[in-house]
């Protein structure tokens, strides 16, 4: 959709359907931002906020997997040692970044 004004700096138009608890989410998340109206808002969402992508069933597993083989060498050697647990916190801190 275009704005009438074709002179305007922004002169497309969306339009988002929201139902009544995303609208109260909205308006909450609104407030705290202190922005006055929907569509500023709305940019400043989109151009300043940071989009994170977190894996967290990789992170998961891959704690899993070194509990698991922490827990392993345990029970055959009867004996934990530092420098193990050390390797697989490691190796999990790795695996974060």
């Amino acid at each position: 959709m275009h704005c009438k004004e074709k002179d305007r700096t922004r002169n497309i138009r969306l339009k988002i359907c929201l139902n009544e608890e995303e609208k109260q989410i909205f308006e909450k998340k609104k407030k705290l931002t202190k922005c006055k109206t929907m569509s500023h808002f709305i940019r400043k969402s989109i151009l300043e906020g940071d989009i994170f992508v977190v894996d967290l069933q990789g992170l998961l597993c891959n704690a899993t997997n070194n509990i698991n083989q922490i827990a392993k060498r345990v029970n055959t050697t009867a004996l934990i040692y530092s420098e193990h647990c050390q390797k697989h916190t490691d190796r999990f801190s790795q695996n974060q970044s």
